[in-house]
């Protein structure tokens, strides 16, 4: 089954995160680069990624099946933080 984007506005990718973009090269579809970084990064990089947009990384997070249950446990716990 495939998901339906919400988010197809492009964004300039930052520098730590164009290894996990490799098929774009300066600027990506905002839910391909959340939804890249939540499968494949690091704690500090999901962190990142969550202080830079952190309603659609929480919305994409819980979205897709394939996220990771931690990675799910931190962003509902940032989120729960920021109200």
């Amino acid at each position: 089954m495939r998901v339906k984007w919400d988010y197809f506005n492009r964004v300039r990718i930052p520098e730590k995160f164009t290894r996990y973009l490799w098929d774009y090269k300066e600027e990506a579809p905002l839910e391909m680069l959340i939804f890249r970084v939540l499968k494949y990064g690091n704690f500090e990089e999901i962190k990142a990624i969550f202080e830079l947009y952190p309603e659609q990384t929480y919305k994409i997070a819980m979205k897709y099946p394939e996220i990771k249950r931690g990675v799910k446990f931190w962003i509902k716990r940032w989120k729960s933080s920021l109200n």
